[in-house]
């Protein structure tokens, strides 16, 4: 069983050597060579002591199926090849696992926080299994490989979940994205190209790695998870390995240092492997390690040549990876989406020119529109108008009469014609560049297309071919074919200007302008009236003066026709002074009601078209 003091010793040195390769690694980008041969060598013996350690216990345990010591039992329970390769893999993963402790974000940082108390766990259950069934070192051995397994495939398990739902990992466009955005952070400041080329080289991995796995992302779930799973399971393993060297017990360690024996005790180490050991570790350390790094950094400096040509490798992987877009179905050259969407804004900008054409045109039609009010009030305040209105009251027509005549008015010289002329042109201007655009699409397509050369190229950007294929719009445009203002209009002459000026009149009597006008006209009737009677009277006597030189007759022809002529002349004078009067009084109120109802019309015309507001009362003079 595992004492309380091992466990204790186990979560301080396990805690303490990941924390402290977390701020060790981040160190390592700015620092110089020295420092990271130092770090390495120190993070990496806990992962080589609990190496040779297994290695040596499975050795002692294979020995006992021998007979006696022979060729097959010299070539099997060797440990020199064995803590050789330990010794480089320590080096090199403990580089690589500081390294990437260092760059590791917090919640992942936990993650690997969360190696500690899993591992303890699962050895607390296998260390009493271990020990029911094999003896003190075997029972140690077999529980710590049970801890390890069970570490790692645990805690990848729940990497991947880490990853399914408390992140989502992301889908790069692009290997060069890929490896940029996870370059990023890593990159220092050290004066020893070997640091700033491996650095360089670690995040070229982690962009491939995750360009990879992003892909795998949007490919398959199911694939990507399992690969997700497989990654962290290695390095969880090495983890737990590492950590479990805590677990041993030092005088456990002699083992490795010692002839293989299968004692539960370990005798203690004579001095001569005790020499040899550390000559051994001595040579590795200040005549391998050291120096080979050393070297290999001065090597990398005095040829620059090497080191671009590394930069040329990652480059052409990165562009190996072949990158297309693609349209519908098809794959197309880089490039061609951008090409749909310049031939897109081309049409565009010629439709909203002709919508500008358009709305220039409505505004000098409102514009003339507004100046033929004039002439609708010089009739309306003058003899001939004051006696068709006359007229139109005997009739009962009155308030349809001077409706008519206001429209009439208004349509003066076909104001609205340019107008229709424009909508005319902007619909088949629309028709033409629809067709026109239909057929760059298609000359595109047809000069982008490719067949990609790998199986499954990159895709860097996707659209639907319908949407390629729509032909760009405008809603002034689709108004104007839908407004029923127009429909069954175009070509007729003046249908727009007649469909405006109704809506104007409409305006006008919706304001009561006219219906007050009627009113106006029969209340100074009476007056009217009046002012004829006296004036016929006047006229008769002054006809009979005249007639009197025929006795009878005469007297009385004279007086009838006096009579009449008077009446007119007095009619006419006190009608023309009434008018100017009503029209000193009234003409400016009326215009005003008129030209509001006028540019209210415009308002809602271009409103109705999704044409910019007209704000401003520009038709009033």
């Amino acid at each position: 069983m595992v004492s309380i003091n091992r466990i204790i010793i186990f979560w301080v040195l396990s805690l303490g050597w990941l924390v402290s390769a977390h701020h060790a690694g981040g160190m390592i980008p700015d620092q110089q060579l020295w420092f990271v041969l130092l770090v390495t060598l120190l993070f990496g013996l806990p992962l080589y002591m609990a190496a040779t350690y297994s290695v040596t216990i499975q050795r002692i345990h294979r020995a006992n199926q021998f007979r006696s010591p022979g060729i097959l039992y010299w070539f099997l329970n060797k440990r020199f090849m064995p803590y050789i390769g330990w010794a480089l893999w320590s080096v090199t993963f403990t580089f690589l696992l500081v390294f990437y402790l260092g760059v590791t974000k917090k919640i992942e940082w936990i993650v690997f926080l969360l190696t500690v108390p899993v591992f303890s766990c699962f050895h607390a259950v296998f260390a009493p299994l271990a020990a029911r069934e094999f003896r003190p070192y075997i029972a140690l051995h077999k529980s710590l490989i049970w801890t390890r397994w069970a570490t790692a495939l645990a805690m990848a398990a729940f990497y991947v979940l880490y990853i399914k739902l408390a992140s989502r990992y992301p889908s790069y466009a692009s290997l060069s994205a890929a490896i940029e955005a996870n370059s990023q952070g890593i990159t220092g400041t050290s004066q020893s190209i070997l640091i700033l080329e491996v650095t360089r080289l670690l995040g070229f991995i982690e962009g491939l790695k995750a360009y990879a796995l992003g892909n795998l992302h949007s490919f398959s779930d199911i694939i990507f998870l399992l690969a997700v799973f497989l990654c962290s399971a290695v390095l969880f393993y090495n983890i737990a390995l590492a950590i479990s060297s805590f677990m041993v017990p030092l005088s456990e360690y002699r083992r490795v240092l010692t002839p293989l024996q299968d004692v539960d005790a370990p005798s203690r180490i004579p001095p001569r492997s005790l020499a040899v050991s550390s000559a051994l570790l001595t040579f590795f350390m200040l005549f391998i390690y050291v120096p080979s790094t050393v070297y290999i950094d001065a090597w990398l400096r005095s040829t620059p040549e090497v080191v671009e040509r590394l930069h040329d490798t990652q480059r052409t992987v990165t562009t190996k990876i072949e990158s297309l877009e693609k349209i519908g179905d098809d794959y197309y050259k880089p490039g061609t989406i951008a090409q749909t969407r310049q031939a897109y804004f081309e049409i565009v900008n010629e439709l909203e020119a002709s919508v500008l054409q358009l709305k220039k045109t409505s505004d000098q039609s409102f514009m003339l529109m507004a100046q033929n009010v004039d002439d609708y009030l010089d009739w309306y305040y003058s003899l001939p108008g004051e006696y068709e209105r006359i007229v139109a009251l005997a009739t009962g027509k009155l308030e349809l009469w001077m409706t008519e005549k206001l429209e009439a008015y208004l349509m003066q010289g076909n104001a609205f014609g340019p107008v229709q002329q424009s909508i005319e042109d902007a619909l088949r201007k629309n028709e033409q560049l629809r067709a026109e655009y239909l057929d760059k699409i298609s000359v595109i397509l047809a000069e982008n297309q490719i067949e990609p050369v790998t199986q499954q190229p990159e895709v860097i950007q996707y659209s639907p071919l319908d949407a390629i294929k729509e032909p760009p719009s405008n809603s002034v445009i689709i108004n104007l074919e839908n407004r029923l203002l127009i429909s069954g209009g175009i070509g007729a002459a003046g249908a727009i200007t007649g469909a405006i000026a109704g809506k104007v009149t409409g305006k006008v009597i919706a304001k009561g302008a006219i219906s007050l006008g009627a009113k106006a006209l029969v209340k100074v009737a009476a007056g009217k009236a009046a002012s004829v009677l006296g004036g016929a009277a006047a006229g008769a006597a002054s006809g009979a003066a005249i007639g009197s030189v025929f006795p009878g007759i005469g007297t009385a022809i004279g007086a009838a026709l006096g009579g009449i002529i008077g009446g007119i002349s007095v009619g006419l004078g006190v009608e023309h002074l009434l008018l100017k009067l009503e029209e000193h009084y009234s003409r400016d109120e009326f215009k005003k009601q008129i030209l509001d109802a006028i540019d209210e019309a415009q308002l809602e015309f271009e409103e109705s078209l999704g044409m910019p507001n007209h704000d401003s009362k520009t038709n009033t003079p």
